[in-house]
């Protein structure tokens, strides 16, 4: 690039820049926000109706978040609603490199700035003002719908494709010893909780992601390696734990699923080496399994359009001990399906009608992660079995729940339906 050209591409940027800084603050968060609430979320659903899973016991008294994010300070949670702002400003800096990174928006590193500035003043605000609605949805809609304004439709897209393949290619060694180690329940289990780790919406497993991502060269064997060492080192310590009775509940051969859902939280190593295994005994005990994925990405979260353009095809292809993969998705005992949302976290109130469809006739539900799973949902009642299965990456949280960062969530409940 001449130095002509890049001074002209300087001053474009410090226009743009200046021009984006000045909306903002002429707009100003509290338009912003108000935008999100009303003009946003009416388009969303207009786009695509939205229904309530269908399991839920009582949607009259369900209530999707799972803790009070404005409690009071004469309440007796410990955690109040300074700290959850701490959470999301932690993980700021995060989503701002990312944006800066994103190589398909044109002005990034401007747009990024503006982004950066946007939040931190609702965080400014939410922290001065009451806001009887706050709460972790909220939060993470305005963060998203920020970023999406500014062209940030998937800024952590590259990583995920880069992280997808490497699962993927490491699969078939993580598969060749859990059958090796005739592995059962609890194995599975853990290894849910070992791929969860994969969170970049969570400061302390941005930390964890950062150290392993400067490993240089690693290889399927070596990231199986990982995997396994993570699973049996760090997944002991249950902060929820309904173990026995899932254990009691899968060790039953005469009621086996008939057919599982299960809502999917991040790329990578969470869905490929954690959730993948676990649906694959599912398919040999001859469950129907169905992951149900974020329609629009959100996050390192996985999208329908990743799981069918990439994870589905790779399975089809790949050298599986009996083929379950490629025999369950030709014969239709394994699919995938979008579940409506747009963020990190689910409200089952509203998911897609056809998601809500492929559900009428499950028996078990299973819930992913920190966002669908234990920030939401882990409380819910459903009519049908119920899992939720997650690492804890939030210390607030980790207190809440009475365990130490990085604890596990199993959580198990027996539907009145399949009694």
């Amino acid at each position: 690039m001449t130095l002509g050209k890049k001074s002209a591409q300087i001053e474009r940027s410090g226009k743009t820049f200046i021009h984006l800084m000045t909306a903002a603050v002429a707009n100003g968060t509290e338009d912003i926000y108000r935008n999100n609430n009303e003009e946003e979320e009416n388009e969303r659903k207009m786009k695509s109706k939205m229904v309530p899973f269908p399991h839920l016991k009582d949607i009259s008294t369900y209530e999707p978040t799972t803790f009070q994010y404005n409690p009071g300070e004469a309440h007796p949670q410990p955690i109040k609603k300074r700290d959850w702002i701490r959470v999301f400003r932690m993980a700021l800096p995060e989503f701002t490199k990312r944006a800066r990174m994103d190589a398909s928006v044109e002005d990034s590193e401007a747009k990024s700035e503006v982004f950066r500035v946007q939040f931190e003043k609702y965080l400014d605000d939410l922290n001065e003002n009451e806001d009887e609605k706050m709460n972790v949805i909220h939060m993470c809609r305005f963060r998203d719908e920020c970023l999406r304004r500014l062209g940030f439709y998937d800024c952590f897209g590259t990583v995920k494709r880069e992280e997808n393949v490497k699962a993927l290619e490491a699969l078939p060694r993580v598969l060749e010893k859990l059958d090796e180690e005739n592995a059962g329940i609890l194995e599975l289990v853990k290894g849910v909780f070992a791929g969860n780790i994969f969170d970049l919406g969570a400061a302390a497993s941005q930390a964890l992601f950062s150290s392993s991502a400067n490993k240089e060269g690693e290889g399927e064997d070596d990231i199986a390696k990982s995997f396994f060492e993570t699973r049996d080192t760090k997944t002991d310590v249950f902060v929820v734990n309904d173990f026995d009775a899932l254990k009691e509940r899968w060790s039953d051969a005469t009621r086996v699923h008939k057919k599982c859902c299960i809502f999917v939280d991040n790329a990578g190593a969470d869905v490929i080496l954690g959730v993948l295994p676990l649906a694959r005994a599912m398919l040999k005990r001859g469950t129907k399994v169905v992951l149900c994925a974020n329609d629009v990405p959100s996050i390192n979260d996985i999208t329908i359009k990743e799981l069918e353009d990439l994870v589905f095809p790779t399975l089809l292809r790949m050298n599986d001990k009996d083929n379950v993969f490629k025999n369950a998705i030709e014969s239709k005992q394994f699919a995938c399906i979008g579940s409506g949302s747009d963020l990190p976290v689910i409200d089952l109130r509203e998911i897609s009608e056809s998601c809500a469809n492929e559900c009428l006739d499950c028996d078990l539900v299973v819930l992913i992660g920190m966002g669908r799973g234990i920030e939401t949902n882990l409380r819910a009642e459903f009519n049908i079995d119920r899992i939720n299965l997650g690492m804890v990456k939030h210390k607030e949280v980790a207190q809440l729940l009475g365990g130490p960062l990085y604890s596990c969530v199993c959580a198990f409940t027996a539907g009145a339906k399949t009694t």
